[in-house]
């Protein structure tokens, strides 16, 4: 975490430093990024950014949760999260798409992140903190709709809603260029949304020995 001197400073020039040092991360990888561009281009002084970061690797690490942060303010603003039901939340995966394509650097930047094998494991560690307790709450207003089981414990729920949809949000990453670039409207990411919803209301069921699809 940051010293306190970084709180203190105005949300603009705390965005504008973590921007500098995402946009250096991204050009230069971790190993090659400079403290001194970081804050000359962020109009401050080389020492000012150790007051506010004890080294290098602690201001990386924020950076990674700050933009995590971000995805998850913008979204609260199209989207009203707080009354959605899990279900209604995995359908605005397009509103989501459009907040990673205002946010093309912040993507980029969770791609230099994965090639920081031990970084990754401990911001992600942050991340999913925060998400779990966001899905606990998309979880218990689905419940109170009678849109989930409620025979089933939360975690269990919440865990198996995150693995349903895990591996097809890292697809997505990997493949960033086709669905930051192309038509969300329609086509493959479109198709495997409603493939994905089938699957987290119906799961895996088919209809042999006995076993059907609920309806």
């Amino acid at each position: 975490m940051p010293k306190e001197t970084f709180f203190r400073l105005r949300d603009e020039k705390q965005e504008s430093i973590l921007r500098s040092a995402i946009h250096e991360f991204n050009e230069f990888g971790y190993e090659r990024a400079k403290i001194s561009d970081i804050a000359k281009n962020a109009h401050v002084a080389t020492g000012s950014i150790y007051q506010y970061f004890a080294d290098k690797n602690e201001l990386f690490m924020y950076c990674a949760q700050w933009a995590f942060d971000i995805f998850m303010q913008k979204l609260d603003t199209r989207l009203d999260i707080k009354n959605m039901d899990i279900f209604e939340y995995f359908r605005e995966n397009l509103t989501k798409v459009e907040v990673l394509k205002e946010e093309r650097e912040l993507v980029k930047f969770m791609q230099v992140l994965s090639q920081q094998p031990h970084m990754m494991k401990l911001s992600m560690k942050e991340m999913y903190d925060k998400s779990d307790i966001f899905i606990q709450a998309l979880i218990q207003n689905s419940k109170q709709k009678d849109f989930i089981r409620k025979d089933i414990n939360d975690e269990l729920l919440r865990d198996y809603f995150v693995a349903v949809t895990e591996r097809f949000k890292l697809r997505w990453m990997e493949n960033k260029t086709d669905f930051l670039d192309g038509d969300l409207q329609s086509g493959q990411i479109s198709e495997e949304v409603n493939q994905m919803m089938e699957l987290l209301i119906n799961g895996m069921g088919g209809d042999k020995n006995g076993i059907k699809c609920r309806n």
